[in-house]
């Protein structure tokens, strides 16, 4: 086959993603994820501030037992350190795919944020009520 016969408008054709959740997200659909992760963001400061606030006056236990190695083997700064670091992480990845999988990343942020707010939840009225 010669390329005048259509050959190449094939190969182009066959190149380009057909499955829509390939494709390049638009600019509105990135600025959109910033809602999601600007909850993370407000959601893990309140649970760190909470979390180190009834701590240090003794009014609760920290419940994950890694969290709480943390809290006793390294106090308040590496405890804060590792919040920040848990929090920075899934942020990075996000960012670092959204461009590739908007449409995994948009679910995934989503399913953070509900799944951290709800364990949020659950675990400050258990310390409060």
């Amino acid at each position: 086959m010669s390329l005048s016969d259509g050959a190449a408008a094939d190969v182009t054709q066959a190149s380009l993603p057909s499955d829509p959740a390939l494709a390049e997200p638009t600019p509105a659909q990135l600025r959109r994820l910033w809602v999601p992760m600007v909850l993370f963001v407000l959601i893990s400061v309140a649970d760190t501030l909470s979390s180190v606030h009834m701590l240090l006056n003794g009014m609760m236990e920290e419940y994950n037992p890694l969290m709480r190695w943390v809290w006793v083997s390294g106090g308040v700064p590496v405890f804060l350190g590792v919040k920040a670091f848990l929090t920075i992480m899934p942020l990075w990845l996000f960012n670092r795919l959204k461009r590739h999988r908007y449409s995994l990343v948009h679910r995934a942020v989503w399913i953070t944020v509900f799944g951290y707010a709800t364990i949020y939840a659950l675990f400050f009225c258990m310390a409060n009520y």
